[in-house]
């Protein structure tokens, strides 16, 4: 996990352990992280979106992190390792990071295993990754209703 240290508060985790009690974030509290990118840009546009849902989270935002088009290609397994940005953790990190913190992962339920990322690839024995949900456009609706969006 990442640390950060205040001026004024001990060294805390950025992210916030799971297991100790936390606070429901007020109602209307809701962010949204839409990821639209694949792989064409190494990764940088995933990185991106994958930090700043793991920063709404730990300002106690509800986070929703949506895969969807060439955004869908990070939702399985193995295709984050390696990717590393510099100045920002690996993005396997921060993605597992998001998820072992409550976030909500979800992936277009038609390009889960449609493969919107690599179009007119046949490969349908790839596993979703640990946390990754199949959600339809509603699931992104609801909580885009609430609160506010940013897409990558």
């Amino acid at each position: 996990m990442i640390t950060t240290s205040h001026a004024n508060a001990p060294e805390e985790a950025l992210w916030r352990n799971p297991d100790l009690p936390r606070a429901a974030p007020p109602a209307g509290n809701h962010y949204t992280v839409i990821l639209t990118s694949g792989a064409e840009d190494g990764g940088k546009r995933a990185t991106l979106a994958a930090s700043m849902a793991c920063t709404a989270l730990s300002m106690d935002l509800r986070t929703h992190l949506f895969l969807v088009g060439d955004g869908s290609y990070w939702a399985y397994e193995g295709h984050a390792d390696g990717i590393q940005v510099a100045g920002f953790p690996a993005l396997e990190e921060l993605l597992d990071s998001f998820v072992l913190l409550g976030g909500a992962l979800g992936i277009c339920s038609t390009c889960d295993q449609a493969l919107c990322h690599a179009a007119g690839s046949a490969d349908h024995s790839l596993k979703r990754r640990a946390g990754a949900e199949i959600q339809g456009m509603a699931a992104l609706m609801e909580p885009l209703m609430r609160g506010q969006a940013v897409t990558f």
